[in-house]
């Protein structure tokens, strides 16, 4: 790799890009299906249909979110584009949110996924994909370091953060997405990436991001969409498995 350019931290690459597609009033919305809680399940059932849905871990995040299709209580669940809602749902969606999965359906993890592409996307209130990483080597590397990486603690002070979003085509409509935190700048750099939900902060190599982030021309090949990001319209990569040596 080469490490002669510029070491500032490209934060601004194209126009932002909305990655979740929004939906109507939940005070409007009418829907057939009505989900009481379990506690037995810790879940919300629907006892005619056979329906029974878990908490999704809040490093899930919907691509799409699609018609209303259930609510709990004063709160409207949609379907997720894709899936069917008989296996996920979401809740409205503007950068926070829960998802729902069926109890007998659980959720890919991130090693299971086959993530192909990483989208870099901004922090806060508002989220807008920033840069697209599409390079397989570099989603792979990223993934592998994370999921076999030693856990440490979170660092306390952060100077950069990001939430990058791992898509699949595999599980095309989801995403799964981890905290990108830098602290420091320069050789003095560190880069972490932290899972919210399963509050899990591995520290990674520098040079993972390098080429992507710290270049002082960086391409992208993100497309801009009013739909959000679900992997629609960008490029397609080659279908990849991640390998992990035996332990």
């Amino acid at each position: 790799m080469k490490h002669t350019h510029s070491k500032t931290l490209v934060l601004s690459l194209l126009a932002l890009l909305p990655c979740l597609a929004l939906c109507g009033c939940d005070d409007t919305v009418k829907v057939d299906v009505h989900l009481t809680y379990d506690a037995a399940q810790d879940a919300l059932v629907e006892t005619e249909k056979g329906l029974a849905y878990g908490f999704a871990s809040v490093s899930y995040e919907p691509a799409y979110v699609g018609d209303a299709y259930a609510d709990w209580e004063e709160t409207v669940l949609y379907e997720v584009k894709g899936w069917s809602p008989e296996v996920l749902l979401t809740e409205e969606w503007g950068g926070i949110g829960s998802m729902l999965y069926a109890l007998d359906s659980p959720l890919p993890t991130l090693r299971e996924m086959n993530p192909d592409t990483i989208y870099v996307c901004s922090t806060g209130t508002t989220t807008s994909c920033l840069l697209t990483v599409d390079d397989l080597d570099t989603v792979t590397e990223a993934a592998y370091y994370f999921l076999t990486g030693e856990a440490i603690a979170l660092p306390e002070n952060g100077d950069v953060s990001y939430s990058m979003k791992f898509h699949s085509d595999d599980y095309a409509g989801i995403y799964y997405n981890l905290v990108y935190i830098q602290r420091g700048e320069g050789e003095e750099r560190e880069i972490f990436l932290y899972d919210r939900g399963e509050k899990r902060c591995v520290q990674i190599p520098d040079e993972v991001f390098y080429d992507w982030m710290y270049t002082d021309e960086v391409e992208t090949v993100a497309e801009v969409s009013g739909e959000g990001l679900s992997g629609d319209g960008l490029s397609e990569g080659e279908e990849i498995v991640i390998t992990f040596p035996d332990e």
